[in-house]
C-alpha cells in the first residue's frame, strides 16, 4: 500500500512536469512526507527475531518430524544461512489468502522439483512437472519411473535427476542427492533454460497414448 500510494503521487508529479515541458527535479519529486512514509514502511518490516520457518501455527509442533529436522540441523533463516526455509503445510489454492496460487502457477515459478521420498507408490509427480516444463529430481523406487522414458533418458543433461534409492545405502543416496542439488545450483541461467527445453521435449513422450499401451 505504501509503495502504491507513493507511486501514484510520483506519477502525478512526473505527468504534470512533462505536460509543462519541464524535466522534473528528481531531488524534489519526493517530498518530506513521502520519505517519512517510506521510512516507516522500512522500519515496520524490520524485526529483532528471526523470521519463522513455517507459514502456519502447527499443532503439536514439537513432535512434527519436518520441524524437528529443521531444528536439528539449525536452519532458522539467519541472514548468513545459505539456505532459507519456508514450510507451507497446506494444499495450494488460488483462494488462499496467504499464497493465492494454483499448483500450476506455483510450479511454473520454481527452478527444480525435488521428489526423493518413498511415499508415492505410483510416482507421477516428476512426470507432471515435466509438462510445465520443470526439471525435477526423483528416485528409482517409483513404479512409474520404470515405464516412463525417464528411466531410459533420466540424467542431468535431460533435466531429470534420478537418485538411486533401490541399490544404494541411505548415506550414498543422500550424497548423490546432495551432488545433484549442488550441481544444479552451479548452473547459470542459460544452462537452466536449456534443461527446461529438454525436459519439455521429454514430456511429449509422456502422453497416455503411449503410456497406456
Amino acid at each position: 500500500d505504501t509503495a502504491q500510494s507513493v507511486k501514484e503521487k510520483f506519477g502525478r508529479k512526473l505527468y504534470n512536469a512533462l505536460l509543462k515541458g519541464e524535466i522534473p527535479d528528481l531531488n524534489k519529486i519526493l517530498d518530506r512526507d513521502d520519505i517519512t512514509i517510506m521510512k516507516r514502511a522500512i522500519f515496520s518490516t524490520q524485526r529483532q527475531s528471526l523470521p519463522p520457518v513455517t507459514t502456519h501455527n502447527m499443532i503439536d509442533d514439537s513432535n512434527d518430524p519436518i520441524l524437528n529436522t529443521i531444528r536439528r540441523i539449525g536452519l532458522f533463516n539467519n541472514r548468513t544461512d545459505r539456505v532459507k526455509v519456508i514450510l507451507h503445510p497446506e494444499f495450494l489454492s488460488s483462494t488462499s489468502p496467504l499464497l493465492p496460487l494454483d499448483y500450476e502457477e506455483f510450479v511454473r515459478g520454481c527452478h527444480l522439483g525435488v521428489f526423493p521420498s518413498y511415499y508415492e507408490p505410483w510416482g507421477y509427480t516428476p512426470d507432471t512437472s515435466s509438462s510445465f516444463p520443470l526439471p525435477s529430481l526423483c528416485q528409482n523406487c517409483l513404479i512409474f519411473i520404470y515405464i516412463s522414458p525417464f528411466y531410459q533418458n533420466g540424467n542431468k543433461c535431460s533435466g531429470i535427476y534420478i537418485v538411486d534409492r533401490r541399490f544404494r545405502s541411505p548415506d550414498e543416496s543422500c550424497n548423490q542427492l546432495t551432488q545433484f542439488l549442488y550441481g544444479f545450483c552451479q548452473q547459470n541461467r542459460r544452462q537452466r533454460i536449456i534443461q527446461r527445453n529438454r525436459t519439455e521435449r521429454l514430456s511429449d513422450l509422456l502422453d497416455w497414448r503411449y503410456l497406456g499401451r
